[in-house]
């Protein structure tokens, strides 16, 4: 009888992911508010509301240096320099030329139509009269109408060649588009005091020149009004303001000036927006921070997603990071207010991407370092200050990404170092910074790299004992051989520490060549079968006298003598506060495979023995590093068997042990391809090869002594 359904199970699951998944959501919204809290510390305004000519209710200090432009006495400034100024303009005929002639040209082609008409005898002269009233709506007698009718050909002619050389002769000077009017007066003035225009040509031509559209010719040039402005200016020089720290800005009982409300605007006391403005910017910011790095670590650290510790971590490390900006943009190293504005350059942005790449993910630290950036830009609206923090904390997140030994820390703080200099000497020099101000930049970069690498060694201890969390360097002190366990292993299982140590030999050439945690695995190995040390003389390492005593008990006890190492060593490493992965490795480094010699000599004595009951029962491995241990583990101890053989039956044979493991399912529940097989089948043999090769037999003492005496009788 079952005591629990499948179904009860199931549920029982179910709630504790729900219950899971409510605490990550609860720990997202701590996060949100302390995230925010943090940057409102730096943008909200403080509850007054300040105003030109308030009188200030308190004292006020500057809590930081300031130095910053003032847009309104810029503006002023501006305004002031272009009083006076009068916009640019430029002579332009094409609407006249192009319309107006054009329109001249088109009354005269009217009447010299109607005059060929009439010439043609195709109207009388009064059908014409009446033909030119109809096409001008002019005011000319019937014997003005008949004098145009009358005109020679070269009389017409020369009547519109009048018309356009006093109009062009005026419009050409440059005429506004107010001044259309007085332009049109003084045209037909000409007009009228030419003595060669009489009768109705002349009324015909001011008739004309009325009712055609005039456009000016004199028009506003923007490019040049521009470019005169702009060099005007460029000569104005920007109004700044430079507060020191701790340096009174407002008195109580003083009357607030624009200067003054706008340094209360930097500080954070006077706001044109209200808090709650402020309030939902900032927050709209950490949500979209907080959406884009859960959507990257759900794409592409799937098993990060619904660990607690880990995202609890993260959230963490990224506080201390934007908790640091406050601190150190609060210091003024300096009592020259050009070189503390420098002090952007020490904010320590490489550490929270170090303690990242370091406790977390490489690629994952890459990602918040941009949001790192953005965050030290909104701090201090300083682009430099951003590229040196972008930069910075890729060298640093790249300098950690393989952390082999302490020093490596140690080697990053140098490469940020060398970076940052290099960044601020070239940022510097395309500001027009003095060599002085730049100076001062590049200690602040050196001084940054250091810093970072301090905190970065100081907070790691702290931050893997509350998480849990088993860095490189926890594991680098580890491997020290004075540790309690290897120590022990060493004098009470010699063989078994010796065998240890060649299969991390072997699982950290065959790691690397697959891209794994190559010094996770030679810590597995290390610590892989301190299990033995219950009961060492019953494994074939560590059984000096040649006695076998398992030759004296059945093949069950044996199996369960040799299984019980791996429980035995969960154990011990509990007990040792080995890190969970570790623990995790030591459990998987056999898996659920069978122990062979056994199960065949039980099999001899009796046909019914199950092979379940030969099984180590353990869990498969499941990551890369624990498959790579137990193939290590499996070629070491069986490759010692094989005295005279050649390099090609090394690795036939080294080929045939991963191959059977394969066909076992060992490899069934982790992330290993054919390929990842094929490399690491190829870095066993490499190191096997390089252990095991054939060596000169050297004579002895007694084959010595017998050479040099036929020696001497021969002499």
């Amino acid at each position: 009888m079952k005591l629990f359904k499948r179904e009860t199970w199931e549920n029982a699951l179910e709630n504790i992911k729900d219950k899971k998944r409510l605490r990550i959501v609860a720990l997202l919204v701590l996060f949100f508010i302390s995230m925010t809290s943090i940057l409102m510390i730096q943008f909200g305004a403080q509850g007054i509301d300040w105003a030109v000519g308030q009188v200030a209710p308190r004292d006020i200090q500057s809590d930081r240096y300031l130095n910053f432009v003032d847009e309104k006495a810029t503006i002023a400034k501006q305004e002031k320099a272009l009083a006076g100024f009068q916009d640019s303009y430029k002579i332009d005929l094409e609407k006249f030329n192009n319309i107006t002639i054009l329109s001249i040209s088109d009354y005269f082609a009217k009447l010299e139509q109607v005059c060929q008409n009439v010439q043609e005898e195709e109207y009388t002269e009064e059908e014409g009269i009446e033909k030119l009233k109809s096409v001008f709506n002019f005011q000319l007698t019937d014997e003005e109408w008949l004098s145009l009718l009358q005109l020679e050909e070269s009389e017409k002619q020369q009547l519109y060649e009048l018309g356009i050389d006093y109009a062009a002769a005026i419009m050409s000077q440059g005429v506004l588009q107010e001044n259309i009017d007085n332009a049109k007066a003084k045209i037909r003035e000409a007009i009228d005091l030419d003595n060669r225009i009489t009768g109705g040509s002349e009324k015909f031509l001011q008739s004309i020149i009325g009712q055609v559209v005039f456009y000016p010719t004199y028009v506003y040039d923007q490019v040049t009004t521009e470019q005169r402005k702009t060099e005007i200016l460029a000569t104005v020089e920007a109004e700044k303001i430079v507060v020191q720290k701790d340096e009174l800005v407002v008195r109580k009982g003083e009357i607030l000036t624009e200067r003054q409300i706008s340094i209360l605007t930097m500080l954070g006391y006077a706001n044109e927006n209200s808090n709650w403005a402020i309030l939902g910017a900032i927050a709209l910011i950490v949500l979209v921070i907080i959406t884009v790095v859960s959507t990257f670590i759900r794409h592409f650290i799937p098993k990060m997603y619904n660990n607690e510790k880990e995202i609890a971590l993260l959230m963490v490390l990224v506080l201390i990071t934007v908790a640091c900006y406050k601190l150190f943009l609060l210091l003024t190293l300096s009592p020259i207010t050009a070189q503390a504005a420098q002090v952007g350059y020490l904010i320590p942005v490489a550490m929270g991407t170090m303690l990242i790449a370091i406790l977390l993910d490489v690629r994952l630290s890459l990602l918040v370092n941009a949001f790192f950036a953005a965050l030290v830009g909104l701090y201090t609206s300083d682009i430099s200050f951003t590229v040196v923090a972008l930069v910075s904390g890729i060298v640093g997140a790249i300098g950690v990404s393989s952390l082999s030994q302490r020093s490596d820390i140690s080697k990053t703080a140098l490469y940020i170092s060398a970076t940052n200099t290099v960044l601020i000497i070239s940022l510097g020099l395309l500001n027009s910074q003095s060599a002085d101000v730049i100076a001062i930049g590049v200690v602040f970069g050196i001084m940054n790299g250091f810093v970072s690498s301090v905190f970065t060694i100081g907070l790691l201890p702290y931050l893997e004992a509350i998480f849990g969390v088993t860095s490189s360097i926890k594991l680098l002190e580890l491997a020290n051989p004075n540790q309690p366990l290897l120590k022990q292993l060493l004098s009470e299982a010699p063989g078994t520490y010796h065998h240890c140590v060649m299969v991390g030999n072997l699982g950290e050439a065959a790691a690397d060549a697959v891209g794994a945690n190559a010094l996770l695995v030679r810590l597995g190995a290390y610590y892989h079968d301190i299990g033995k040390l219950k009961r060492p003389y019953f494994f074939a390492e560590n059984q000096f006298s040649g006695e076998n005593p398992h030759s004296n008990i059945t093949p069950q006890l044996s199996t369960l003598i040799i299984t019980s190492h791996v429980k035995d060593g969960l154990e011990m490493a509990a007990d040792a506060k080995l890190p969970p992965v570790i623990l995790d490795l030591i459990g998987q480094h056999h898996g659920d495979s069978m122990v062979a010699v056994f199960y065949h000599k039980a099999k001899e004595m009796d046909e019914n023995t199950k092979e379940s009951d030969f099984r180590y029962g353990q869990p498969k491995p499941q990551t890369k590093e624990a498959a790579i241990l137990m193939m290590a583990d499996t070629v070491e101890a069986a490759v010692r068997s094989k005295k005279d053989a050649t390099p090609g039956q090394i690795e036939g044979f080294i080929r045939s042990l991963i191959k059977a493991k394969q066909e076992d399912g060992q490899f069934d529940e982790c992330e290993l391809t054919f390929r990842d097989l094929d490399q690491i089948a190829a870095a066993f043999v490499r190191v096997v090869n390089g252990i095991y090769h054939k060596r000169i037999e050297y004579p002895n003492q007694e084959s010595l002594t017998t050479a040099r005496k036929k020696k001497e009788k021969r002499a």
